[in-house]
């Protein structure tokens, strides 16, 4: 009974905080999109429904912890996904991960099963669990999500239910009709989303084609086509007319089309005042593409370098694509004998050609000023890191400072080439150079201090005092020269104050270090001495090489630390000293005359021959 009023009692306040709490509107989520990519980096690439069914059981937990949607604590607590507690676009993911996890079991199931009847049961089961979730999908979508959402959900729900139906094998006429209402809602988001969305569009109506070709082929099989359990949207489906909500829902995003072409997808480019015309119609779309990805950028803050990275790479592949697309034109172009009409076009396609290398290398530079800034937010400690991340070095901004000031120098050299020979060219020329060099002065300063942040760690306290000096003076340069009021100059204030700052906690760091390090000396000069360990009142050690012969401890105190092999230096022993022998009375001495002894006698040589025969024959 406990249990059972304090349920009652949370369910109440959940309600009363639902109550006061205004309703979500127009809330966006990429359903075709998320779909898509979970699908695609989890298992369902190589066909494993059970790896893609566990996922999404871990997403949804995941999901049910961050929107704190739990069911209850220990005990399960079915709780309905209420409009009034949607706050935002992970809510409605709720509902969207459970009928994709109900839709992978079954298709597990519908490869395990076979011939089994129970398993066949059982996945029949689980599809009408997943077109529930689909439902629930679509009815908090069309009350608070906006109308692209909306659309999504419906072909989403509709190619649920075709499944659904065709796996029944019961009523194909309605099977049909879901398959046609979520090909006709993929049609409409391929005309009015992006080149991405329409890609994935395109490739969802090729997987409808083999289904409607079955549902069609086995209604008119079937001994009946009873169409009184269509709904009216079933029945103008299968008839190829337009239902009500169909046409509302392409109203609201035809105007949403209008409006994103109009603002999204420019005729032109803007380079620094100048307009640049941009008539290829792939080119134009990839420019809107990398538009639509750069307008998903936070603050470093609050948005992970992952994820910025991400947006950033899908942008400028966008740029390439349309680079790609110029150049294409241009081949076609030269091969076309034109004359002047052909040469113009092909300087204009150069001169867009041109125009997007160098939005391509300054979107490039804000890419690598956004990783600048993380990391700074990182080793600042605005930031924390996750679990596993890498910590954020000082090195690895020196590394990112070069590169900017690499991407410097090759702007200051493509960018006056945009508009050579055209109207303006000197100003844009000086201009461009003028802001590439304050861009590369004040990135020297900041490199100067990272390099500094360096010498500091590894103790080095006089170098890094100097570079913090050398970051203030490109700093102060910086400063002269940029408008007072500039984001430069702002920029310049803070990096000279900083380095001030930190080169005075170097230099006193330094001092510090420095005294510390002469007390160390003070200290051990006033330790030596010239008696031994034993005299001097310490404990005397005992060293292993003296009890080789015996079993004793060598340890003289507490801590491994303590044990002794040999003394190092080896002890000074006396030894004996052979004497000194001093001949001194070898000069007074008087030998005796032995000459008679040394004296050789004379003999002839023919006796010599004759006793050397003799020794010969002995």
């Amino acid at each position: 009974s406990g249990n059972v009023f304090r349920t009652a009692m949370a369910e109440t306040e959940m309600a009363d905080a639902a109550t006061k709490q205004e309703l979500a509107s127009n809330l966006t989520l990429d359903i075709l999109q998320i779909v898509k990519i979970s699908q695609g980096q989890h298992g369902l690439r190589h066909g494993d429904h059970t790896r893609y069914r566990q996922y999404c059981t871990r997403r949804l937990a995941r999901m049910y912890k961050a929107t704190n949607f739990s069911h209850g604590k220990g005990r399960f607590q079915k709780k309905t996904l209420l409009p009034e507690v949607v706050a935002d676009a992970n809510h409605l993911m709720i509902p969207l991960i459970n009928a994709e996890r109900a839709w992978s079991y079954a298709m597990e199931l519908k490869t395990d099963a076979g011939n089994d009847p129970r398993k066949r049961s059982h996945m029949i089961r689980r599809l009408r669990k997943a077109t529930v979730h689909a439902s629930e999908l679509v009815a908090l979508c069309k009350q608070l999500g906006s109308a692209r959402t909306a659309l999504e959900a419906e072909a989403y729900s509709s190619f649920m239910f075709g499944n659904f139906l065709a796996e029944q094998e019961r009523d194909w006429s309605r099977a049909l009709a879901k398959f046609m209402r979520a090909r006709k809602a993929f049609e409409q988001l391929a005309r009015v989303g992006g080149s991405e969305q329409a890609d994935v569009c395109r490739e969802r109506i090729e997987e409808l084609e083999p289904n409607l070709r079955y549902c069609t082929y086995k209604r008119g099989n079937s001994t009946g086509g009873d169409e009184s359990s269509l709904d009216a949207e079933d029945l103008a489906a299968l008839k190829g007319e337009s239902g009500a909500d169909d046409e509302k829902l392409k109203g609201m995003l035809s105007e949403d089309g209008e409006k994103t072409s109009s603002s999204v997808a420019p005729t032109s480019l803007m380079w620094r005042g100048h307009e640049i015309p941009l008539r290829n119609k792939d080119s134009r779309a990839c420019v809107a593409t990398a538009a639509n990805q750069l307008a998903k950028l936070e603050s470093p803050l609050t948005m992970s370098a992952d994820r910025g990275l991400a947006i950033y790479d899908k942008a400028l592949m966008a740029y390439n694509d349309a680079k790609q697309h110029l150049r294409d034109e241009i081949t076609a172009a030269s091969s076309v004998q034109g004359g002047l009409e052909s040469t113009t076009r092909i300087m204009e396609i150069k001169l867009s050609d041109r125009a997007l290398s160098v939005l391509l290398l300054e979107k490039t530079i804000e890419r690598n000023k956004f990783l600048v800034a993380s990391a700074t937010a990182k080793l600042a400690g605005d930031i924390k890191l996750e679990k596993g991340e890498k910590a954020t070095r000082p090195e690895d901004l020196v590394h990112l400072y070069n590169t900017l000031l690499r991407n410097y120098e090759e702007l200051a050299e493509s960018g006056p080439e945009v508009l050579r020979g055209l109207d303006g060219e000197d100003k844009v020329e000086e201009s461009v150079r003028m802001d590439c060099m304050l861009e590369q002065m004040l990135l020297q300063g900041q490199r100067a201090a990272s390099l500094a942040a360096v010498h500091l760690g590894a103790g080095s306290h006089a170098e890094a005092a100097v570079l913090y000096a050398r970051a203030a003076e490109h700093a102060a340069k910086v400063q002269d020269r940029a408008p007072k009021s500039s984001h430069m100059a702002a920029a310049a204030q803070k990096v000279q104050d900083d380095s001030r700052k930190a080169r005075c906690i170097a230099l006193a760091d330094g001092t510090i270090a420095h005294v510390a390090q002469q007390k160390g000396l003070r200290l051990g000069l006033n330790s030596v001495s010239l008696q031994d360990g034993a005299s001097a009142g310490g404990m005397e050690a005992r060293y292993l090489l003296d009890h080789l012969d015996e079993y004793k401890s060598a340890v003289s105190g507490k801590g491994a630390n303590k044990v002794h092999m040999m003394p190092m230096p080896p002890k000074m022993i006396p030894i004996a000293v052979n004497p000194i022998i001093l001949d001194v009375a070898g000069d007074e001495i008087v030998y005796p005359d032995l000459e008679e002894r040394t004296a050789v006698k004379k003999t002839s040589t023919l006796r010599n021959l004759f006793s050397f025969a003799k020794r010969r024959e002995t």
